[in-house]
């Protein structure tokens, strides 16, 4: 009588499904993505066994809809893995960087009559308040 009442206490009901209390709760590997998707099937092999017909057919298209998302799930970490990774990592740069070539473009060349700003050569406008020159 004990025995009985401890394995009673040791299960518990899921949608009318005995299942274990320690069912998978992270798929860090293929083999428990594996483990998961059998249990799974398992649940719904238990789940012809559920009298209501109503509940029966819920609890049947839940568990084929969470085995087809195993499936999907297995099938983008399969791709995932298949993929190269686009980024690679090079001991030296592509192209040199000469930081001789590199000159500055702008100097003053003048003063805003609007504004009394700086100007530069390149622009024929004041970068401060906007008047061309």
């Amino acid at each position: 009588m004990l025995s009985d009442n401890l394995d009673e206490l040791l299960m518990f009901t899921l949608s009318q499904i005995h299942c274990s209390p320690t069912f998978p709760t992270n798929m860090t590997a293929d083999g428990e993505l594996d483990r998961f998707q059998r249990w799974l099937q398992s649940r719904l092999a238990d789940s012809e066994k559920i009298e209501s017909v109503e509940e029966r057919l819920r609890t049947s298209n839940r568990i084929q809809n969470a085995i087809q998302e195993c499936i999907n799930f297995r099938q983008a970490i399969n791709v995932q893995q298949a993929v190269a990774n686009p980024f690679v990592t090079r001991d030296q740069p592509v192209r040199a960087v000469n930081e001789s070539e590199v000159k500055p473009v702008s100097s003053i060349t003048g003063i805003c009559n609007n504004c009394e700003a700086d100007l530069t050569g390149d622009l024929g406008f004041c970068p401060l308040c906007g008047e061309y020159q």
